[in-house]
C-alpha cells in the first residue's frame, strides 16, 4: 500500500499548531494536525489573550501604539538577543492577526494591560479554549483538515525526494504508520515538562520551578528537528509568572488563580528565602511576574511568611495591593476559609505555627524571627532600609499567633527555546542555513524572540506568536511551492 502523501504535517495541536492548521486549509493544502494527547487544545487552552499594536479594537479605542517604541522594548529587555527583524515581521502583522482571529471564530472581550505594562494583551472570551475549539479547529475541520489525537510524531526521515517520511505512533497501541510530507512543522509545546531538558538549561533551577500546563510539553519537536540537524539553541528562558504554591500532590492548574495564591503572589507581602530573610522589594516583582520568578527562582526555597490578623484583614476588610479587574473587590472574602480548608486536607504548601519561633524551626528557617522582628521594626519607622518598598506594604508580622507561610516555587507555562528560526519559521541548522521543509512554530521555534526572560511587560507577545508564527510557517511553504 503507497505510503499517503501531505503538503503538510503538523506536530501538535495546540494554539499554534491550530493556526497553521486554519492557514494550510484556507491555502488548500492537503493537511494533517497530529497531537499526542487524547484531547486538543495543549496549554493553548489556558491562553488569555494575544498582543497586537494596532489592532481594530485599539484603532476604535485611539489606543495605537508606537510600534518602533515596543520594537526597541522587546530588543532591550533581551538585551539585544532577540532577532529584531523577527519582532519587526510580528509586531507589524499582530493586528491584522488578531483580525483573523476573529473572522475565524475566536471572540476577543477586551484589550488591557498587565500591572504597569502596555495596553496590548487583547483577552478572549473563554480563553484560548474558546478561540481553538469554537474557531480555529471547526473551520481547519471545515477545511479539510486531518486531524488525528492519540498519535505521535516519533520520527523524521529526509528521503531522496527531499520530502519527508513521518512516522506517527499510536500512544494506545504503540503501532506505527510512515506517511509522506513535502513539509513538517513543529508545534509540540517547547519541553517545561522534560526535567532533563530543563537540567540542561541555562539560568533555571528546576527543582523551583513548578509547571502550570498541559503536562505535555516534553520537548517532542526539539529532538526531532535535531536528529535532523538543527542547532540546539538554547536561551535560558521560561516563560514566569512569578509564585507559584508548591505542591507536588496538586495539580498546579488548580491551584493558580486561588484566593490563597493571590494573597501571596499579587499582595507585596513578606517573602523570605531558605535563611528566613528577604531577598526582594515584593511590590516592585508582583507588577511584573518574570521579575517575580527570576528573583523567586534564584533562592533555594522561598515563604510567604505573614500573621493571622493579616489574614484576617485580607479576608474581610482590604488587602493593599488592587487586583481589578481580575479580582472583583480589595478583598479575598474566601481566603480564611481556604486556609483552614487547606490545613485540613494537609497541604504541603502551608504551614502554621503559634510562634514564629515554631514556624522557623518547622520550615528550617535560621534567621527568620530576628528578621522578622527587622521587618516590623521598619513597618513601625514607616520605612524598608533594605529594599525601599513603599511604607503602605509594610505590613508588621505581629500579634498573636497563630502565624503562616506558604511555600512558593516559581510558577512557568511555556519554555520558549530550543530551536532557532530564521523570519519565514524554517528551522536553522549549525551553519544558520535552513533545514528545507521543516518549520518550527510557537514554543517550539520561539527562542529568536528572547533573551533568559520573557517580556511580560508587553503582555500577550507568546500567545500572539503562536498566532504569527503559525501563519507565517504556512505562507512561506506556499510561497516556496
Amino acid at each position: 500500500m503507497a505510503e499517503e502523501k501531505y503538503d503538510v504535517v503538523i506536530a501538535g495541536a495546540g494554539l499554534a499548531g491550530f493556526a497553521a492548521a486554519a492557514e494550510a486549509g484556507e491555502q488548500g493544502l492537503k493537511t494533517m494536525l497530529v497531537e499526542k494527547g487524547k484531547t486538543t487544545g495543549g496549554t493553548g487552552n489556558y491562553v488569555e489573550g494575544v498582543f497586537a499594536a494596532d489592532s481594530a479594537l485599539q484603532q476604535k479605542d485611539n489606543s495605537v501604539l508606537d510600534k518602533e517604541e515596543l520594537l526597541k522594548e522587546e530588543l532591550t529587555y533581551s538585551h539585544y538577543k532577540a532577532d529584531g527583524k523577527m519582532w519587526q515581521k510580528y509586531i507589524d502583522q499582530a493586528g491584522e492577526n488578531v483580525s483573523w482571529l476573529e473572522d475565524h471564530g475566536a471572540k476577543i472581550a477586551m484589550v488591557a494591560g498587565l500591572g504597569d505594562g502596555a495596553k496590548t494583551w487583547h483577552l478572549f472570551e473563554g480563553k484560548g479554549h474558546d478561540a481553538i475549539h469554537n474557531g480555529l479547529e471547526p473551520y481547519a475541520k471545515e477545511k479539510g483538515v486531518e486531524i488525528k489525537t492519540l498519535t505521535r510524531v516519533t520520527d523524521l526521515q529526509k528521503a531522496k525526494s527531499g520530502s519527508f517520511e513521518v512516522t506517527l505512533t499510536n500512544v494506545e497501541d504503540n503501532t506505527d504508520t510512515v506517511v509522506k510530507a513535502k513539509n513538517v512543522v513543529l508545534a509540540t509545546g517547547g519541553y517545561l515538562n522534560n526535567l532533563e531538558l530543563m537540567e540542561q538549561t541555562p539560568h533555571q533551577n528546576p527543582d523551583n520551578v513548578i509547571p502550570v500546563n498541559s503536562g505535555k510539553s516534553t520537548g517532542d519537536g526539539l529532538k526531532l528537528a535535531w536528529q535532523l540537524g538543527a542547532k540546539q539553541f538554547f536561551t535560558g528562558m521560561s516563560m514566569m509568572f512569578g509564585g507559584q504554591l508548591k505542591d507536588r500532590t496538586v495539580p498546579s492548574f488548580k491551584l493558580w488563580g486561588t484566593a490563597i495564591w493571590s494573597s501571596v503572589c499579587d499582595q507585596p507581602q513578606m517573602w523570605v528565602n531558605e535563611m528566613g530573610e528577604r531577598f526582594v522589594d515584593e511590590s516592585a516583582a508582583v507588577v511584573n511576574w518574570a521579575n517575580e520568578g527570576n528573583a523567586m527562582n534564584r533562592q533555594e526555597r522561598v515563604f510567604c511568611v505573614f500573621s493571622q490578623k493579616i489574614l484576617d484583614d485580607f479576608t474581610d476588610k482590604s488587602y493593599p495591593r488592587s487586583m481589578k479587574p481580575f479580582v472583583p473587590e480589595d478583598r479575598y472574602p474566601t481566603l480564611r476559609d481556604d486556609i483552614e480548608q487547606a490545613e485540613k486536607d494537609g497541604r504541603e504548601y502551608l504551614h502554621k505555627a503559634n510562634t514564629l519561633e515554631e514556624l522557623a524551626e518547622e520550615i528550617d528557617t535560621p534567621n527568620l524571627v530576628s528578621y522578622v522582628k527587622h521587618y516590623n521594626e521598619m513597618a513601625a519607622n514607616g520605612e524598608d532600609i533594605d529594599f525601599h518598598k513603599p511604607a503602605k506594604y509594610l505590613l508588621p508580622v505581629d500579634g498573636n499567633g497563630p502565624f503562616y507561610a506558604i511555600e512558593l516555587g516559581v510558577g512557568a507555562y511555556t519554555t520558549g527555546d530550543g530551536l532557532r528560526v530564521n523570519t519565514d519559521n524554517e528551522v536553522l541548522d549549525t551553519k544558520g542555513r535552513p533545514i528545507e521543509g521543516l518549520y518550527a512554530i510557537g514554543s517550539d521555534g520561539s527562542a529568536v524572540l528572547y533573551g533568559d526572560t520573557y517580556g511580560v511587560n508587553v503582555p500577550g507577545t507568546h500567545a500572539g506568536y503562536c498566532i504569527f508564527s503559525g501563519r507565517n510557517a504556512v505562507k512561506a511553504i506556499v510561497n516556496k511551492a
